[in-house]
């Protein structure tokens, strides 16, 4: 008898990294679209830039938004700069830096994202790789906002070469479901594992028709979860386009404020004295 010949093993898939660089990223991704993540990625680098005396440098690598919503004053977008990407000729910092706008005066710079729909699958591992090794050698902390669909190599790039990652969910059991999509079509074939997730469970609210932290951890099977609560605000930031942080709320600011901390602290970024926050933020939102 012939002997069945034996189905060669598809590889795992391999991405683009620099493993020397890349302990200064902190990548935020969701399972869909309208979570709250780019407001929530701003947030959170406007927040460290006020606690910290890091100059801080946010990429907008969410393929299918370019994150303009809250840059009235963007010039420079990822599709305009896709040559100089791929020719790796954002060599001079003074040129690099003016590419992004500055929220904060040396401080706090955000690169906004890709306009263009046909250019979403044209991006490549390497462009995107680039343009985070930049980042790092500009800024002592780099944020990325990589979007919900981890389709295209900006996002999964994004994701992959991070040390630090910030999954943002929500209370619908679609944006769980689709986690779980995610995880299985996605994360786990890049051998990113849940253990290396830090999961933000957004727009928090204790009604009784939803999902309250401590079953959304167990839905998704999760050690712990960082609550940010559920504010009006929102539409009003989008409206005045401002981002969601800069707007006086006792419960949201001072959990945005423990996770500035938090990646502060993971960083070693020298942060300011000030005002203790309110401890218990990273929990089950009891």
């Amino acid at each position: 008898m012939k002997k069945k010949k034996r189905k060669k093993k598809k590889p795992e898939r391999k991405m683009a990294m620099n493993p020397q660089m890349n302990n200064r990223v902190a990548t935020f991704f969701s399972a869909g679209g309208n979570v709250g993540l780019t407001n929530t990625v701003y947030s959170v680098g406007l927040a460290l830039s006020k606690l910290s005396n890091a100059k801080v440098g946010v990429l907008s690598l969410n393929a299918w938004d370019d994150g303009s919503d809250y840059l009235i004053e963007a010039k420079d977008f990822l599709d305009t700069l896709k040559p100089r990407l791929a020719g790796k000729k954002l060599v001079d910092n003074e040129d690099f830096i003016s590419r992004f706008v500055e929220i904060e005066a040396n401080s706090l710079y955000v690169l906004a994202g890709n306009r263009n729909s046909r250019l979403v699958r044209n991006f490549t591992e390497e462009e995107a790789m680039y343009l985070i090794d930049r980042s790092q050698e500009v800024f002592d902390v780099v944020l990325i906002d990589a979007g919900g669909h981890l389709d295209n190599a900006l996002s999964a790039q994004a994701v992959y070469s991070a040390q630090y990652k910030y999954s943002l969910i929500t209370q619908q059991p679609k944006v769980l479901k689709r986690y779980r999509q995610m995880e299985e079509d996605v994360l786990t074939p890049l051998l990113i594992e849940k253990k290396n997730i830090r999961f933000l469970l957004n727009k928090y609210q204790e009604k009784s028709y939803l999902l309250d932290a401590k079953k959304v951890a167990k839905e998704l099977d999760l050690h712990d979860i960082h609550t940010i609560p559920f504010t009006e605000d929102g539409i009003i930031s989008e409206l005045e386009n401002r981002f969601l942080y800069s707007y006086p709320n006792p419960k949201y600011q001072p959990s945005i404020e423990q996770l500035a901390k938090d990646i502060g602290k993971d960083m070693a970024v020298s942060m300011k004295e000030l005002a203790p926050v309110k401890k218990g933020l990273f929990s089950f939102g009891k």
